[in-house]
């Protein structure tokens, strides 16, 4: 009978033995499980969050280094700051204002060797007077900055303005009392300033033709008026 007893005692404790074994491994699979799927989940939980986040690399592509801006005294804030004694917000707002001259404003677009420099810079013609001081302050700070292949694009330009609004340019230019701007602006005629027609080596015939053409579209100028014209034209070309 004792040995009956004990054999049921031994198969009694065999199945918990079983049972407990059984819990142990189930927790440690569950426990497996768990852990891969966190590891799992981390993994590729930075994955998705960045895809979430906006690609802004386009953005910071064209916002580009203002450096090239030092000295024009700028806040790109265009209440704040002013063009031809009006705010640049006044131009900005115009539903016409290009967004190139917009563009060179903030330092989205920095005047370079190229063929989108050229459509920038010959706004200054435009007959719209509203926008044209914004225009024109574009193409004068392209002449502050301007070096050796930038100076190719800048001379064509600014001797159209001088012939076309002869009274507006001269206007513009005494607003500067040291004559630096002026300067420039010859500098800038006499080193690219010249059209298909023109034989650089015939200085003086650029010259009277330049100065022909400021008198006309001047015609209330006075003597005054002429002499000025004379000399400047006078030291674009000769």
């Amino acid at each position: 009978m004792q040995a009956l007893v004990n054999g049921i005692e031994l198969v009694s404790d065999l199945t918990h033995s079983m049972k407990t074994l059984s819990i142990i491994v189930t927790v440690s699979v569950l426990s497996c499980r768990d852990r891969h799927s966190t590891e799992k989940e981390n993994s590729i939980t930075p994955k998705i969050v960045a895809s979430l986040e906006p690609d802004t690399s386009h953005i910071k592509s064209k916002t580009n280094d203002r450096d090239w801006q030092e000295g024009f005294n700028l806040s790109h804030d265009p209440d704040r700051d002013s063009i031809w004694f009006k705010p640049v917000s006044y131009y900005l707002s115009d539903n016409n204002c290009s967004e190139l001259a917009s563009d060179f404003y903030y330092g989205r677009l920095k005047p370079n060797d190229d063929t989108t420099t050229d459509e920038l810079l010959v706004l200054a013609l435009t007959d719209n007077k509203k926008l044209r001081p914004f225009y024109r302050w574009c193409l004068n700070k392209t002449i502050a900055i301007q070096d050796g292949a930038l100076g190719e694009h800048t001379g064509v330009p600014a001797r159209k303005y001088a012939e076309k609004f002869p009274e507006e340019f001269f206007e513009y230019m005494e607003i500067d009392t040291s004559g630096e701007k002026l300067n420039s602006w010859i500098s800038s005629i006499a080193y690219s300033g010249f059209y298909d027609q023109d034989d650089y080596k015939k200085g003086k015939e650029i010259q009277q033709r330049m100065a022909q053409t400021m008198k006309k579209n001047c015609p209330k100028c006075d003597e005054e008026m002429i002499r000025r014209i004379e000399k400047f034209t006078n030291d674009c070309f000769n």
